[in-house]
C-alpha cells in the first residue's frame, strides 16, 4: 500500500473519505482534552495581549500614527514565519514534536514576560514591543508545524478533522474571552498587569507538555536540512490541489491577514468613538462566529469535494470584510464579524485536515511548514501595506479637496 494515499486520506480531487465519526470525536481522547484545555488558556492570554498591545500602541504614538505602527507590529510578528516556517517543518519531522513545542512555548513565555516587565517599570516603547514580537514570531514559526503533527499523533487520522476544528475554534474563542477580559483589565489596572497575566497563561500548557507522553508516528530522519526542505516543498508542488488550497489562504493573508484584526482598534475608534469597548467586542463577535463554525463542523456531514466548499467560504469571508469596511452601524459590524469568524474556522480546519491527511507521516511536518509559510509567513507583506494605506488614504482625500 502506498504511503502517500490510503482510503483514509485525501483521494482524487479533494475527496476526504473517512469513516463515520462521532460528534466532536477528538474530545473522546483524554490526552487531547487536556491539551485542548491548556491550549485554550494559553491562547486566551494571547487574545488578551493582542488587544492590550493595540491599546498601548495607540497611547504611545497617538491615533494618527497608530495605523503605521500597528502594521509594523504585524510585520515583526510574521516575518519570522516567512524565514523559519519551512525549517519549523523540518524540526517537527526530525525531532519529537512535543519537545519542539516545549521549546517554542518557553520562548513565548520569555517574550511575554519581557513586555510585561518593560511596561510595569515604565520603559516600554514601540521598539521594545517590536523586538519582543520578533521573538514571539520566531517561537510560533518553529512551533506551529510541531503542534500540528503532535495533535495528529494524539488523536489519529479518524478524529483529525474534529481535533483541528476544535483547535481552530480555540484560537478564535480566545477572541471571545481574551478581548472581553483585556478591555476591563486595561481600563482597571493598565497594560503591564494585563501582559503579566498573559505570561502566566503559558504555564499550564508547559506543565502538560512536560508530563505527557505521546507515541511518535515515525522515527526522525537525519537528512541535510536543504534536502529535507526540498522534499517537503516538492511534495506540495507535485499536487496541484494542495498548492491551490494553500494559495486560497495565501491570497487572503497578503491583502488582509492579521492586519485586519490589528487595525480594528483604529476602525472602532474612528467609527464608534462613543463606545469605549467597541474594539474588543468586535473581536468577541468573531469568536462567537468561530464557535458556531465548530458546532457546524462537528455535526455536518462529510463533504465529498471540500476544495470547492473551501473556495466558496473564503469568498464569503472576503465579501463580509468588504461590507464591514463600509459599515457605520455597530450592530451590522458585529454581525459581519460573526461571519468572518465562522468562515475563518471552516476554511482553516478543512484545509489543515486535507493537507495533513494527504501527507505521509515522515513528511507531515514539512507539509505543514509549507502551509504555515503560505498562510502565515506571507502576512509579513500586509502589515506595512495596509498600515501605510490607512495613513495615505486620508491624505489623498485631502489633496483632492478644493
Amino acid at each position: 500500500m502506498s504511503e502517500l494515499t490510503t482510503t483514509d486520506q485525501v483521494v482524487g480531487a479533494g475527496v476526504i473519505a473517512m469513516r463515520p465519526r462521532t460528534r466532536f470525536a477528538a474530545l473522546e481522547v483524554p490526552t487531547f482534552r487536556w491539551y485542548w484545555l491548556t491550549s485554550w488558556i494559553s491562547q486566551t492570554g494571547d487574545g488578551m495581549e493582542n488587544v492590550i498591545r493595540a491599546f498601548l500602541i495607540v497611547q504611545l504614538v497617538g491615533l494618527a500614527a497608530a495605523p503605521f505602527w500597528l502594521g509594523m507590529m504585524v510585520f515583526a510578528h510574521w516575518v519570522p514565519f516567512t524565514l523559519f516556517s519551512l525549517y519549523g517543518g523540518v524540526l517537527a519531522d526530525r525531532y519529537d514534536p512535543r519537545k519542539v513545542q516545549i521549546a517554542a512555548q518557553l520562548l513565548l513565555l520569555v517574550a511575554a514576560l519581557g513586555v510585561a516587565i518593560a511596561t510595569l517599570i515604565g520603559v516600554v516603547t514601540v521598539w521594545w514591543i517590536f523586538v519582543l514580537l520578533l521573538v514571539h514570531g520566531f517561537a510560533g514559526a518553529v512551533g506551529n508545524p510541531a503542534q500540528q503533527t503532535l495533535v495528529h499523533s494524539i488523536v489519529g487520522k479518524e478524529r483529525l478533522l474534529s481535533a483541528v476544528s476544535l483547535n481552530s475554534t480555540t484560537r478564535q474563542f480566545s477572541h471571545v474571552v481574551g478581548p472581553a477580559v483585556a478591555g476591563f483589565v486595561f481600563l482597571a489596572f493598565g497594560a503591564g498587569w494585563g501582559f503579566l497575566v498573559n505570561a502566566l497563561t503559558f504555564i499550564p500548557l508547559l506543565v502538560f507538555l512536560a508530563v505527557v507522553r505521546v507515541r511518535r508516528l515515525h522515527e526522525g530522519e537525519r537528512r541535510p536540512v536543504l534536502d529535507a526542505l526540498r522534499e517537503g516543498v516538492s511534495f506540495v508542488r507535485q499536487r496541484p490541489l494542495l498548492g491551490s488550497l494553500i494559495g486560497i489562504e495565501t491570497v487572503t493573508v497578503v491583502f488582509l491577514g492579521h492586519t485586519f484584526s490589528s487595525l480594528l482598534v483604529v476602525f472602532a475608534a474612528d467609527r464608534f468613538p462613543a463606545l469605549p469597548l467597541a474594539y474588543p467586542f468586535l473581536l468577541v463577535a468573531s469568536g462567537v462566529g468561530a464557535i458556531a463554525a465548530a458546532v457546524y463542523l462537528g455535526w455536518a456531514k462529510e463533504r465529498r469535494r471540500p476544495a470547492l466548499f473551501i473556495a466558496v467560504v473564503a469568498m464569503v469571508e472576503m465579501l463580509a470584510i468588504l461590507l464591514f469596511a463600509f459599515s457605520t452601524d455597530y450592530a451590522v459590524s458585529l454581525a459581519l464579524m460573526l461571519v468572518v469568524g465562522a468562515a475563518a474556522v471552516v476554511t482553516q480546519s478543512l484545509t489543515n485536515t486535507t493537507l495533513q491527511l494527504s501527507a505521509p507521516d515522515r513528511i507531515r511536518g514539512r507539509v505543514m511548514g509549507a502551509y504555515s509559510f503560505g498562510t502565515q509567513g506571507m502576512r509579513v507583506v500586509n502589515g506595512p501595506l495596509l498600515g501605510g494605506l490607512v495613513l495615505a488614504v486620508p491624505q489623498l482625500r485631502a489633496a483632492d479637496r478644493p
